[in-house]
């Protein structure tokens, strides 16, 4: 995944006071299925995704209160998208809630279940090396409570569809299929031509705007990006996908204060989504206002710890510029437990190690 360096090798000066450039754009894409950091760099993840022998199985158990799926027909419906480029894949678990991804590039993933009768659940997966057992499997548990369920669950229309939909033809829908099939077989420049093509054949096709603009961010191409995604909220204003992407795309641009018109809103219409109020503390962050940044930063860890924002990563540098470099710590080593293989992670071992030597210096040997 892409990140912007927030924690440079000897950076940190008086590990608060000279660290005034904001140079943070930390942006996501709300499909469930992107984040990028600042674009600058290479990825060594992302390189890694092209090479087959870097593969990794995911495998994993859902665990549900009893009596949540009413049949035994029932099943759990698992889309694992990724996060700094394109890939989707999809299965069903078991009866036992049992579930496995074959061969999936080592990055950061948006894992959504979907529960039958409540929603789909989001999470944050971490599928790389330190995670892997020597069979080169990454095993993973979730489980859910009725109150997760209840508070968590992001509805799914499976029932009523509006007109707009309604309208979009079959052949327009079959070129969007066909682009979702490319980009689980990883060939996203013909997912691209259908996708356009979908749009071509049904202009208020939102949803294929919104994918566009999911991979054009995932290029790195922010004004392509951003323009599809205002094209399909020009069409239905409250479409909260793109809306959170748009947030997202804005806040990399830096156009912070419109960032904060579309974030705002996205986490009025989803309080309990963590991506919305991961870009809403990013853009509160970015304005200085560090207590709301916090309050929305610690509510996106509530919800998902291992968010692939990263917000122990902003947290920390608010801690540092108040100098609370106890608090800085706690988030950084937090971070670390999820993020081991993340770009960041040497720089983060090095701020680490900083904090500790500044400790012990300020401190001093005990009297």
């Amino acid at each position: 995944m892409l990140l912007s360096v927030l924690f440079p090798r000897r950076a940190l000066g008086t590990l608060a006071e000279k660290r005034q450039q904001h140079r943070t754009a930390a942006v996501f894409l709300g499909l469930g299925l992107v984040l990028l950091g600042a674009l600058s760099g290479a990825d060594p993840l992302q390189a890694q995704a092209r090479d087959k022998d870097a593969e990794l199985e995911f495998r994993g158990e859902v665990t549900l209160p009893p009596r949540t799926l009413l049949s035994r027909r029932s099943r759990l419906l698992l889309n694992l998208s990724g996060v700094s480029f394109p890939y989707r894949d999809r299965t069903w678990a078991n009866h036992r809630g049992e579930f496995r991804f074959k061969d999936v590039p080592p990055g950061s993933y948006t894992l959504s279940i979907y529960v039958p009768g409540y929603g789909e659940m989001l999470q944050t997966v971490n599928i790389t090396e330190s995670f892997a057992d020597e069979r080169r499997r990454v095993t993973k548990q979730f489980v859910f409570d009725q109150e997760a369920l209840l508070d968590q669950a992001r509805v799914v229309d499976t029932g009523m569809v509006s007109m707009r939909q309604l309208s979009i033809s079959r052949k327009a829908r079959g070129e969007f299929k066909k682009a979702h099939d490319r980009i689980r077989d990883r060939k996203v420049d013909e997912a691209v031509r259908y996708l356009k093509r979908s749009i071509e054949l049904a202009p208020q096709f939102m949803e294929a705007m919104n994918n566009l603009g999911t991979i054009y961010f995932q290029r790195g191409e922010l004004d392509t990006a951003e323009q599809y995604f205002r094209d399909a909220l020009a069409i239905e204003s409250d479409y909260f996908e793109p809306m959170v992407n748009l947030g997202g795309v804005l806040l990399a641009t830096g156009n912070v204060e419109e960032a904060m018109q579309f974030n705002q809103r996205a986490q009025e219409l989803r309080p309990l989504d963590a991506l919305a109020n991961a870009q809403l503390g990013l853009c509160y962050f970015r304005l200085g206002e560090y207590g709301s940044a916090l309050e929305y930063l610690q509510r996106t860890k509530e919800i998902d710890p291992a968010h692939f924002s990263n917000p122990q990563l902003t947290m920390a540098r608010i801690y540092l510029r108040q100098s609370l470099q106890g608090a800085a710590l706690r988030e950084l080593e937090e971070f670390l437990e999820y993020h081991p293989d993340s770009v960041e992670s040497d720089n983060v071992r090095a701020t680490i190690e900083e904090i500790r030597e500044f400790q012990a210096v300020t401190v001093g040997p005990p009297l």
